[in-house]
């Protein structure tokens, strides 16, 4: 008969080992992007499963299960009697099961019976108290089971509660490891991402510190020191381009132009209780005096419209999506917020001093299904912001959709 030492096994790293060497019941791991935990859960999953036991496997959605659920069954594959693809479970000759688990519905796994279960990117799934509490342990009641919860950290969250009541408890453990603790990633690598990411991200991300919600623009006074708008004759023959964000009465419609030799701002408006034909007039009137190569505007709602009867005047610029104007979404504002925090905080980038309240008062928050949400305080304005976050994005590298 197989046994477990048929799994081709990657020698752990140092850190991964002090995990496997301390590991208690229940195990909390916080650790940076590539640290390797797929690796050690996948580790102690499968050697469990190859020894005869229940082993559940839980993903937050299903689409991010299905790498991990192609790996072992290909590790596993000498000691496998049956496999389903559909069911996602496979059936070794040891007696040992392997179930793989989309926590979209977190109800799914009611009625089974676990000796370990693993829980991966743990800090992404939605709800995962009422997935732990009421679903996934009651699964280990009967076998007495144990669970491994390994996560980058994302705010504030359940994860970041089970993290901190392990230290407690002796059934429980917590570790925490930094990108750096994995040996196989150059440290001239995780140097580059710190240039390049914003700080909060960085933080978050690679050294695996769990960020509260709160302000998200850092060192503002430092870039915020523009006083005044400058002329165009100043810019002559530099490439310049303008981000817009659209309001009618009780917020502002805010036009930013900026020049990318320059990396900064040169000219801006910020105004409200315009009908939409006059303030159209003012944005070709502000890009003709630029002489803008691209326009890039809000699309949502509103915008669509603006931007109909703008497209034959200015050269209006596309978002990611390659449709004109940018489209803020869920998915697509926290790269573009992201990306002007990292410019202001890495690239120097200047802007008006006007801006500086609405930047420093700027908040990230996280939402029920975990992602962050940038917007302004309520009763607070966050128009520059946007302008400005869409000029940076049309002043970089996503300039070649100009339509």
């Amino acid at each position: 008969m197989a046994t477990v030492i048929d799994i081709p096994f990657p020698k752990p790293h140092p850190a991964q080992a002090q995990v496997i060497r301390e590991a208690r019941r229940f195990n909390v791991l916080d650790c940076g992007r590539r640290w390797g935990k797929d690796v050690l859960l996948t580790r102690r999953a499968t050697k469990r499963a190859a020894m005869g036991e229940r082993v559940g496997w839980f993903e937050p959605t299903y689409k991010s299960l299905s790498e991990n659920w192609r790996n072992m069954a290909s590790l596993l594959y000498p000691l496998t009697k049956t496999k389903s693809e559909q069911e996602k479970r496979l059936d070794l000759i040891t007696g040992g099961v392997i179930e793989f688990w989309s926590l979209d519905n977190p109800d799914s796994p009611r009625g089974r019976q676990y000796n370990h279960v693993a829980i991966n990117e743990a800090a992404a799934v939605h709800n995962l108290e009422y997935a732990w509490t009421m679903v996934i342990r009651p699964t280990l009641a009967d076998c007495q089971g144990s669970a491994d919860f390994a996560s980058t950290p994302r705010g504030l969250n359940y994860f970041y509660h089970l993290w901190q009541q392990a230290g407690d408890n002796p059934e429980w453990a917590h570790w925490r490891f930094s990108t750096h603790s994995n040996p196989h990633i150059p440290e001239h690598e995780i140097d580059a991402m710190k240039s390049e990411l914003p700080e909060r991200v960085f933080s978050q991300e690679i050294m695996a510190e769990f960020i509260a919600d709160g302000a998200y623009f850092q060192g503002i006074d430092k870039v915020a020191i523009i006083e005044h708008p400058e002329e165009p004759e100043q810019h002559a023959e530099h490439y310049l381009v303008m981000g817009v964000d659209w309001a009618l009465s009780n917020d502002f419609t805010s036009l930013s132009v900026g020049c990318r030799d320059c990396n900064r701002i040169v000219d801006w408006e910020w105004f409200n209780n315009l009908d939409f034909t006059y303030q159209r007039e003012r944005l070709v009137s502000m890009a003709n005096r630029w002489h803008v190569s691209g326009v890039l505007p809000e699309r949502n709602s509103i915008g669509e419209p603006n931007i109909e009867m703008l497209r034959e005047r200015v050269p209006i610029m596309a978002g990611p999506d390659k449709q004109l104007g940018y489209s803020m979404t869920a998915t697509s504002k926290p790269p573009l917020i992201q990306e002007l925090a990292n410019a202001m905080e890495h690239s120097g980038f200047l802007v008006p001093k006007d801006y500086g309240d609405e930047l420093r008062a700027y908040e990230v928050t996280m939402s029920i299904r975990d992602h962050p949400q940038f917007s302004a305080p309520q009763g607070s304005h966050d128009d520059r912001v946007i302008s400005l976050a869409l000029c940076w994005w049309a002043m970089t590298a996503h300039t070649w959709w100009i339509t």
